[in-house]
């Protein structure tokens, strides 16, 4: 994949993490304690895997090879689930789970994702380069 494409999926992750963050309206220092120690959390978990994890990238035509994990489909998924746990709260007009638990595992599914697509990038452009792409064999 192109090396920008990994920016994708945490920039909207972290906007639906602002997103449920904002449906806290009684905010206490608490609430905003709990909202960012979960968000550092997950950074560092995520910072973490992202340099475990093993990349190959080339560095002409800007291309990274991840290998397959399912880390990142498990953070995004928790993320579907505390959405639809805030959606579910809202068109019942009385919260599942009240609303700064649900922004508190946003933020850390969301940095665990941003950290470790970081991570990633920094070593993606660092590492030595590797033939991903023959353009003679795409004619």
């Amino acid at each position: 994949m192109k090396l920008w494409r990994l920016a994708v999926p945490p920039g909207l992750a972290a906007v639906v993490a602002l997103v449920l963050l904002a449906g806290v309206f009684n905010a206490t220092i608490a609430h905003d304690a709990e909202w960012a120690i979960g968000a550092v959390l997950g950074a560092a978990i995520g910072r973490m895997r992202g340099w475990m994890m093993c990349i190959e990238s080339d560095q002409r035509w800007g291309l990274v090879k991840l290998p397959r994990s399912v880390d990142g489909l498990a953070a995004a998924f928790g993320l579907v689930v505390l959405s639809m746990i805030d959606f579910t709260g809202a068109a019942l007009e009385d919260p599942v789970i009240e609303p700064q638990y649900v922004a508190a595992g946003a933020a850390l599914c969301a940095g665990y994702l941003v950290f470790r697509a970081i991570a990633m990038t920094l070593r993606a452009s660092r590492a030595p380069h590797v033939e991903l792409y023959d353009a003679s064999s795409a004619r």
